[in-house]
């Protein structure tokens, strides 16, 4: 009997300091400090993600069109000047060049027409191709922005996403300990949203980083090239013949060429891009879908 009477107060004094132990609230209070917001932050990097891949893209169609133009205009230069040619040399010909030149009239119908037909077609676009070149110029300089403030923030991110991790590897033992501290309920909450949380990937972040790193540069190189291709194409677009002309409309071409697979590339990195951070933002939710139900 006095055993029994010794137990006990010493029963209810564990009792008493084990509901005194349980440290569920400081544990959430942790939790949500460090692992809320970046879901927000996954929203806005995925938004201007959205809007580079739909601009780079953009720039692809546009160099693509650019270089479309530029080998037509090539053509028609090549057409012109061959009639240009068989027109000095009418009084050279002899007479059965000239009926043989006279039927090749009947194909091109008047040939003065067809000639000047030629010339303000290539020159049309000649006009066109520089103002592609312009707007794929335009979309490199908006791609090289938007990817260089892609990788400061998910830098930022990645950043946010470790301290969401070490926290909950922090309070490991208090998430365990709670299990006996605490209510079942409460220890099955924080067990849920630390497994929630731990799916956030840094990896994840790292490839949204290198992959914005390359489009950046690419998108450099696209505002060389592109800049350069505005103003050869501009010079190239005369009506003349001679081997500087000639050789202005194939570096034109060329340049747009290498706009086009540059806005290509970037194209293909920032379209990566947002499959990482899609993966982030479905364990983002989740995660913070978990914290709120604490």
């Amino acid at each position: 009997m006095i055993k029994i009477l010794f137990f006990l107060p010493l029963f209810f004094t564990s009792i008493s300091y084990a509901a005194d132990t349980c440290e569920y609230e400081y544990v959430v209070s942790d939790l949500r400090q460090n692992c809320t917001g970046i879901n927000a932050e996954l929203q806005e990097i995925k938004t201007y993600g959205t809007v580079n891949t739909i601009v780079t893209g953009a720039g692809t169609v546009a160099a693509g069109g650019a270089l479309y133009a530029g080998i037509k205009k090539k053509d028609l230069d090549k057409k012109a000047e061959e009639l240009a040619k068989k027109m000095e040399d009418i009084e050279n010909m002899s007479d059965s060049e000239f009926v043989s030149f006279l039927k090749e009239m009947a194909q091109y119908q008047e040939l003065k027409e067809q000639y000047d037909d030629y010339e303000a077609q290539s020159k049309k676009l000649g006009n066109v191709r520089t103002g592609l070149m312009v707007g794929n110029t335009a979309t490199a300089v908006a791609g090289t922005i938007i990817s260089a403030k892609n990788k400061k923030d998910s830098d930022s991110i990645k950043d946010m996403i470790q301290k969401c991790l070490n926290t909950i590897k922090n309070n490991e033992q208090k998430i365990g300990q709670s299990m006996i501290d605490c209510s079942r309920e409460k220890y099955e909450k924080l067990k849920k949203a630390a497994s929630e949380c731990r799916s956030l990937s840094t990896e994840n972040m790292e490839k949204v980083s290198k992959h914005n790193k390359v489009s950046t540069i690419v998108s450099g190189v696209n505002i060389g090239t592109g800049t350069a291709g505005v103003i050869t194409s501009a010079l190239a677009n005369k009506n003349q013949y001679d081997q500087k002309t000639k050789n202005l409309n194939t570096a034109a071409n060329v340049l747009s060429g290498t706009s086009m697979v540059a806005s290509g590339v970037s194209t293909v990195f920032n379209a990566t891009t947002l499959k990482s951070i899609n993966n982030n933002l479905r364990a983002s939710e989740a995660c913070e879908k978990a914290l709120s139900e604490l």
